[in-house]
């Protein structure tokens, strides 16, 4: 199962594991993806079975004094979750006669039902038919009153033409007969509507009952599931997946234990080898709405593997994140202040207890109004008081604040598609991929409107892109986004290992510009700030 490296292949091993949510690949990690995508690629059932984009991992071990390499895929290639070279599953699901696959084709066969019932058309029928019905009830109802209305008139023609009371009986008879017609009518209706509406719910609640069933089903086997997996640590403990969320209070989500650096761990811990350093990484072709660049490295994702690799690597000393230089308040008056945020700094406080700017400025003395990402250095903008607080947030809002960044963009390792001077406006509408958090993703469907302009300023001979971007909208990771997707520039901004940038001291995007209204004087005023270096 080890894969080894070259006999002629040396590098210093890491002193330390890499962090798998925040990264920079290892040259043992970068070899050891290189020969696997060879591997892959030299070989006609594999190209095939990952040709389509798959996430794969690699997890660089010592084992008995030699050093080689683990690999493995995130969920199943081709139906198949064992292949041969790569780390089989933490437990195995594609088992035909196995409890999962049984209790899988129970729920299938729930669905099947569902649909069925939702294309035969029985309840759209029976509303048409029940709206039809209250038409003619309608109608026929209103007939009868204008009937009614009619001999209504033509009785008191008679009373006012004769004083003989003989006939008055006769008058009353009819009156008493077409009010008691009017009654059979409503009643005949209203028994027939009442049947059609009995016939819907009894069908409407055979199906939600089926909808219940299915949910239950679900859930009972997803719990099932996180008992059945179960996990080696480093500390050589052996815990389910659902006791390694419980212990932090959470429930994982669905697809928990399936990505390729859970596996590959597992199998490290499991045979007693000494892990070195780790990555993940796409193979294949790009989707469409998640940013992932064949070749390109990513961070593990942290709703499913965040507790879980937590729990995995315990004990584990991770390198802490580094703030590239220091904050700098460059203007103060009695409404704002505007300052200069160094890359690896927050805007605000956050969960893990890092000085953010806002603390640094004082909590007591400003009020934010807009974020820059932690990675993003330049300028940020803090109101002194509620009313400027008021007046920044509404130009936020509605995107009259005119910003403009300075970045520079990895080259792609198939080459550049960009040319000096290119400019234009990226319009791709993001939402949050909450799979795969803090990532965004672009969606068509649901997500924001958000738009950029860019203007590419040089490329060097070592393939870096220098570029220009005033973004008209303010989403999160906006413009990281558009610059990696294949649908936007195609070249995610370097150092963004979110993004699968190229490896960098840090991302290297710069807020250098901002023009917005003043609080207090009502007039325009623009700040800039000088990026010394990425």
């Amino acid at each position: 199962m080890i894969r080894p490296f070259p006999e002629d292949f040396c590098v210093k091993f890491p002193s330390s594991m890499d962090n798998p949510f925040r990264y920079s690949p290892h040259p043992l990690v970068q070899k050891a993806a290189e020969m696997l995508m060879q591997e892959i690629d030299s070989s006609e059932d594999l190209s095939l079975l990952f040709s389509e984009g798959k996430m794969l991992g690699v997890l660089a071990v010592e084992a008995e004094g030699k050093t080689g390499y683990l690999a493995a895929f995130s969920g199943n290639v081709g139906g198949k979750s064992i292949i041969d070279g790569f780390v089989p599953p933490i437990y195995d699901l594609t088992d035909p006669d196995g409890y999962f696959k049984t209790k899988e084709a129970e729920i299938s066969a729930l669905n099947r039902d569902i649909k069925e019932f939702q294309q035969n058309g029985m309840i759209s029928s029976l509303k048409a038919g029940l709206k039809e019905a209250e038409r003619k009830m309608q109608e026929e109802t209103s007939m009868q009153k204008a009937r009614m209305a009619l001999l209504k008139h033509k009785r008191d023609e008679i009373r006012s033409e004769t004083e003989d009371p003989s006939g008055e009986e006769e008058l009353i008879r009819q009156s008493q007969h077409e009010k008691a017609e009017l009654r059979r009518i409503k009643r005949r209706w209203e028994e027939k509507i009442a049947t059609i509406r009995s016939e819907i719910h009894l069908l409407e609640e055979s199906v939600e009952e089926t909808k219940r069933r299915r949910a239950e089903m679900s859930d009972e086997l997803q719990k099932w599931i996180f008992t059945q997996y179960v996990v080696r640590t480093s500390d050589g403990k052996s815990l389910s997946i659902s006791d390694i969320f419980a212990e932090q209070g959470l429930v994982p989500p669905g697809g928990t234990g399936e990505c390729a650096a859970p596996k590959l761990l597992n199998y490290c811990f499991a045979h007693g080898y000494t892990p070195l350093c780790m990555g993940e990484f796409w193979y294949g072709q790009s989707p469409e709405t998640a940013v992932r660049t064949h070749g390109h490295f990513y961070p593990s994702c942290t709703s499913k593997c965040g507790p879980l690799l937590k729990r995995m690597l315990n004990g584990f000393d991770f390198s802490e994140d580094t703030v590239h230089g220091i904050p700098e308040i460059l203007h103060e008056d009695n409404s704002i202040i505007v300052a200069s945020k160094p890359s690896g700094m927050p805007s605000v406080p956050g969960l893990d207890g890092k000085v953010s700017m806002l603390e640094w400025i004082g909590t007591d003395k400003v009020k934010a109004v807009h974020r820059l990402d932690m990675d993003t250095s330049g300028l940020i903008i803090f109101a002194k008081n509620e009313k400027a607080a008021t007046c920044l947030r509404q130009q936020f809002q509605e995107h009259t604040v005119h910003k403009t960044y300075h970045a520079r963009l990895s080259n792609a390792p198939e080459g550049c598609t960009l040319k000096s001077g290119d400019k234009g406006t990226i319009r791709l509408p993001l939402s949050a991929d909450y799979d795969e958090r803090p990532r965004q993703k672009v969606d068509t469907s649901q997500g924001k409107e958000a738009m950029t302009e860019y203007e590419i300023t040089s490329i060097s001979q070592d393939g870096a892109i220098e570029v220009i971007f005033k973004p008209f909208t303010g989403r999160t990771h906006q413009l990281r986004v558009h610059s990696a997707h294949i649908r936007g520039l195609g070249h995610p901004i370097a150092g963004d290992l979110l993004y699968g940038g190229a490896c960098a001291t840090r991302l290297c995007l710069h807020a250098a510009e901002i023009t917005f209204i003043h609080p207090e004087s009502g007039s325009p005023v623009t700040f800039q700030t000088e990026l010394n270096h990425y």
